[in-house]
């Protein structure tokens, strides 16, 4: 008797919470790719949405380059500054502040220049007969150039990934001067795994960049590479590919031909190393471009993986910045001498540093504007198959209430200068049901002005159906054009209670293949189930402060446009 009513009770609670909760506890349902957007259409139909009434709104102010992902015209949007405070801070007479942005190798180039730091400082090296010293700010690559391009802020010293951002600071008009090519030693090149490795040294007889170009062509290779417009990697390879193609005029007929061409067959540009290294594990690549100290320190890649050198080395040169004094100058000259020293680089061959030390670069010298022209080249080249539909998929959860959903709303208010007037842009709310706020539609003045009004009218209340939304989501970005790329951006604070669970539509979301990038809110944000989401189409996670949140739409749209 006990039994039956032990299985009574179970059946009631399973029911209960079938009802409650959307049906989470349901098995995932086996899916493909032929049979993904039936499956996709019958979970849609299930949860269904609510269409809210349009309501125009008040668009913020559009910069002169509104739509693109260069200009430092608009400045709004930019964290403040103390979001990244001072790591080594310097008490000399002659103080210098110098920006340490990260890369692909992460903290291993802040952590070789901070220990140089603090080194330096201690020795009370005197320069003109005043003691010097460093401070030292870390901050992501483009922030750090945004924070000088916009004029926002100037520190007196800049340790660029490669030679290449000081070439494009100057081209944007920033006086820059080189104080040391070299602080620590590094390169950049392809990562191939070493099973495709043996495979294409069979196939073409040798491994070269020109086998890595045809393989790419003839689809025997996945590459992949980070955004140039925001990752020193990216830009490197991007440069050095044209490079390759006429060495002589990389911007020549030829050379952008042959790169549209390759480009095309480029199955992943991507906006992090996470977010490639999430491609190279779930086998969308089997190749990836790397600084040579990340592989290096990563066992993994260095056991399963070859590197190839290529393109610029990227031995972080010192820069002094803007309107430096002749002593402040000296101070960056004295710190670059110091941190050459044995002792320092010993330190940096322990974290990986300083290797292909031979290596020479395969790319000229650059002058004139260049590398901007580069950039326009590659963007050509990277939307020429088409457009692009994007739905925002907002949180309006009661969990979400307060500065967090204020904070939502005003990121996506500073993230509509990013979007161009030719993409298609959609927005959706969920608390425990899903509503569409704005339809998708091209972003014209009359789609920016209904999309200000929607998000204007968002409120917290109720519970959290988040897998919910984004199905919906995907449903309705597979009604839009073939041959437009397809982009949901979800905002939230990852906590999912009701609607169906992420175990059950995860393959279904998979087999979509629409890239998912997730935005966290508030220190409690579940970053794991929102990792995981970003995780499924090669998306990724960042996590949003109170005021950064434009910015990392900016970067969001600056590597998926």
């Amino acid at each position: 008797m006990k039994r039956v009513i032990a299985t009574i009770l179970t059946l009631v609670m399973l029911l209960s919470c079938c009802i409650l909760t959307g049906c989470s506890t349901i098995e995932p349902v086996d899916v493909n790719s032929e049979n993904v957007w039936t499956v996709l259409d019958e979970y849609a139909a299930k949860i269904g949405y609510k269409n809210k009434d349009l309501v125009k709104g008040t668009v913020p102010e559009r910069g002169d380059n509104a739509g693109e992902s260069t200009g430092p015209d608009i400045m709004y949007e930019l964290p403040d500054i103390t979001n990244y405070p001072v790591t080594v801070k310097g008490t000399g007479e002659i103080n210098v502040e110098i920006f340490v942005p990260t890369e692909n190798n992460g903290s291993s180039i802040v952590k070789f220049i901070e220990h140089a730091a603090k080194e330096f400082n201690a020795a009370n090296i005197k320069v003109d007969g005043k003691t010097a010293s460093v401070s030292i700010r870390t901050l992501e690559a483009t922030l750090a150039e945004d924070y000088i391009l916009s004029g926002a802020y100037t520190p007196e010293g800049y340790i660029a990934a490669n030679e290449l951002y000081g070439i494009l600071m100057n081209e944007n008009g920033i006086p820059v001067s080189q104080v040391a090519d070299r602080m620590v030693g590094n390169t950049m090149g392809i990562a191939i795994q070493q099973k495709k490795y043996d495979e294409l040294k069979s196939a073409y007889s040798e491994v070269s960049i020109k086998t890595i170009v045809d393989a790419t062509k003839d689809g025997k290779l996945g590459v992949g590479y980070t955004n140039p417009t925001n990752n020193p990697t990216g830009l490197n390879f991007v440069i050095s590919m044209l490079s390759y193609f006429d060495a002589n005029n990389p911007m020549s007929f030829e050379a952008t031909t042959d790169f549209s061409a390759f480009q095309s067959a480029v199955p992943l540009v991507s906006y992090s190393m996470e977010q490639m290294k999430q491609a190279v594990n779930n086998g969308t690549i089997n190749a990836f471009v790397v600084e040579r100290q990340a592989f290096s320190a990563d066992s993994d890649l260095s056991k399963n993986f070859v590197f190839m050198p290529f393109g610029v080395r990227h031995d972080n040169p010192l820069y002094a910045v803007g309107d430096v004094s002749a002593e402040e100058k000296n101070a960056l000259a004295q710190f670059a001498e110091f941190a050459a020293g044995t002792e320092i680089q010993k330190y940096g061959n322990e974290l990986g540093f300083n290797k292909d030390m031979t290596y020479t670069s395969t790319v000229a010298k650059y002058e004139g504007s260049l590398i901007k022209e580069v950039l326009d080249v590659w963007k050509q080249a990277k939307t020429s198959t088409g457009g692009m539909s994007v739905i925002f998929v907002a949180d309006v959860s009661g969990s979400m209430d307060g500065d967090k959903i204020k904070s939502l709303q005003q990121s996506l208010l500073n993230g509509m200068q990013y979007i161009g007037e030719e993409t298609r842009v959609g927005l959706i709310s969920f608390e425990s049901s899903v509503y569409l706020d704005l339809p998708l539609g091209e972003f014209t003045t009359e789609q920016q002005e209904y999309f200000a009004g929607a998000v204007g009218k968002l409120k917290a209340n109720g519970g959290t159906s988040t897998n919910d939304a984004i199905v919906i989501a995907s449903k309705l970005l597979h009604d839009e054009p073939a041959e437009n790329k397809k982009l949901i951006i979800v905002l939230s604070d990852g906590q999912t209670g009701s609607g169906y669970s992420l175990r059950t539509v995860k393959d279904l979301l998979d087999e979509t293949q629409i890239p998912i990038y997730t935005i966290g809110y508030g220190s409690n944000a579940d970053e794991n189930e929102l990792k995981e989401i970003a995780g499924i189409n090669n998306g990724t996670y960042v996590k949003a402060t109170t005021d950064n949140i434009g910015y990392l739409m900016k970067t969001i749209f600056e590597a998926e446009a």
